[in-house]
């Protein structure tokens, strides 16, 4: 079987499963709808209530998994792919701590997190941005270029630095604020309103439209970074490129769903194990795999507990960690 073949056949399996999630999401929450009245809405047949349920509640929350799972995972590839490192995560070089930082400081400046609307994840959005350029500026060689050994090790410093100030931040916050924050940081996927993803979205698809424009670049980095340069890559400006597009994908999907951690970890090197390291195929089916995972995750969680929300960055990082350990002891081959 040849890599194309391969790679169609994933191809089309994920998205069999991605639809499977999708109507067992649809069908699954506090309020019982059964698979003959989510039949009857998408007929067009449905009541007003299955309507308000589904089209206001249900789908958005669906959308929302499968487009930050993408972009983790695009992030997280590319991530790996420039510093040459397969255990590279966006949230290992501060993305999330830094929007989460950035939130709480709306909120003990600003108000209640129930009245910021869209000014939370833009500010969100700003504090990953804002995070990431200090660990460039931190990392940048004026004649080396970007250090990505550095760029990791000076991530994860920052990483613990702003959770630090977020621990004894938290003493200003109400418990109305303080269980919103932390509800948030635990990935909740919280932006669950069809205003928030259309806000994100455009932000989605140039990132994700940049790097799959990018595919060669990528393909070149795989081959080392003397290999690049001979090949006539310029290092400096596509590291700081595509470096800078991942933290934006990343930013994004954190500023909508909260601090999940570990799904541009885990999908990259599945992907990678499945059709191997060549980034026209393992770029795409990574996203893919991470939009089946998010949703996945979500799914579970709601039919865990009906009452209550479980967030999906809990257990995603049940899987996450352990896989995370593995690749640690075993590698990644």
């Amino acid at each position: 079987m040849t890599k194309t073949t391969r790679f169609n056949s994933w191809l089309l399996g994920l998205g069999a499963i991605l639809v499977v999630l999708a109507m067992i999401n649809l069908n699954t929450g506090t309020m019982a709808l059964g698979p003959a009245a989510v039949w009857q809405w998408l007929t067009g047949r449905g009541t007003a209530t299955q309507t308000l349920v589904l089209l206001n509640f249900r789908l958005p929350r669906i959308v929302l998994a499968i487009i930050v799972g993408w972009a983790l995972a695009l992030a997280g590839n590319v991530l790996q792919t420039v510093t040459h490192n397969p255990i590279a995560d966006p949230s290992l070089i501060g993305i999330n701590t830094g929007a989460g930082l950035a939130v709480m400081l709306l909120i003990i400046y600003a108000g209640t997190s129930t009245s910021l609307g869209l000014a939370m994840p833009l500010v969100a959005l700003g504090g990953a941005w804002v995070s990431t350029g200090l660990i460039f500026a931190l990392s940048y060689h004026p004649q080396r270029g970007l250090l990505t050994n550095r760029l990791l090790l000076i991530g994860v410093a920052l990483s613990g630095c702003f959770s630090a100030l977020m621990v004894l931040m938290t003493l200003k916050l109400s418990p109305d604020n303080y269980q919103f924050v932390m509800n948030w940081l635990a990935g909740s996927l919280w932006g669950t309103d069809w205003s928030y993803i259309g806000w994100a979205l455009p932000w989605l698809l140039v990132g994700s439209g940049i790097i799959l424009f990018r595919i060669p670049v990528l393909a070149a980095f795989t081959l080392g970074d003397s290999a690049a340069q001979s090949l006539g890559v310029n290092l400096k400006r596509q590291q700081l490129l595509l470096v800078s597009v991942a933290a934006m994908l990343a930013g994004v999907s954190v500023a909508i769903s909260g601090g999940i951690s570990f799904v541009g970890l885990i999908t990259p090197n599945l992907a990678r194990r499945l059709v191997g390291s060549r980034p026209r195929y393992q770029l795409p089916l990574a996203g893919v795999l991470g939009s089946c995972l998010l949703l996945a995750a979500d799914t579970l969680g709601k039919l865990i507990t009906t009452t209550t929300e479980l967030p999906v960055g809990v257990l995603v990082a049940l899987i996450g960690a352990p896989y995370f350990i593995y690749l640690l002891i075993h590698g990644t081959d």
